[in-house]
């Protein structure tokens, strides 16, 4: 099902899921995921890697979206040719197929230069941590860390106890879908500067 609306945006089936490129008005929001039930769930990285306002499906179908061969936004195109122009071809990879966040984003432009529209946000929560530590592996730049502890005082914090946060998500995510000692931690780091 392909439908555009009389308000710009439009909606494309794919997988079982409901695929929207456009501003949405709230008031289309509720018909836009009805045929959904209550464990249905927004994939917030597949919109990002596809150039999506939003992606909703059942968890299954999000599962097997998130493996077909998507193809990716502009920006995400543009942004990996300016790491490959750099001689970055892992970075280029990860800016065009990786799960980013604002704290990955943050992490690749001040290591790498690239994307110049990152801002300099710091891990919030264990997904973004997750994130983080998926760009460092993907970028083989774990080395750099130290350079955002000059950032700002927050991703300072964190710096300082980035092996303890890393080996506690390891750990937890390991033994169950969760994290709360980490986000604890977190938290707690991040407490002492406020």
């Amino acid at each position: 099902m392909q439908h555009t609306s009389q308000t710009n945006y439009s909606v494309h089936e794919m997988h079982g899921c409901r695929v929207i490129f456009g501003p949405v008005p709230m008031a289309d929001l509720v018909s836009l995921t009805a045929k959904f039930g209550q464990n249905a769930v927004l994939a917030v990285d597949i919109a990002d890697k596809i150039g999506a306002s939003f992606v909703v499906g059942e968890p299954a179908d999000i599962a097997l979206l998130s493996k077909a061969d998507l193809p990716i936004s502009a920006e995400r195109r543009i942004e990996g040719q300016a790491a490959r122009k750099l001689g970055l071809n892992a970075v280029s990879h990860w800016l065009e197929q990786g799960e980013r966040g604002l704290s990955a984003n943050a992490m690749c432009k001040r290591f790498f230069g690239v994307p110049g529209n990152a801002g300099a946000d710091h891990p919030r929560d264990p997904s973004d941590l997750r994130r983080c530590i998926a760009f460092l592996d993907a970028t083989d730049s774990r080395s750099k860390i130290l350079l955002m502890a000059n950032v700002s005082r927050e991703w300072a914090a964190l710096v300082f106890v980035w092996e303890e946060l890393e080996a506690l998500l390891k750990f937890e995510v390991r033994h169950g879908s969760s994290a709360p000692r980490t986000y604890a931690l977190m938290r707690e780091a991040l407490g002492k500067i406020h």
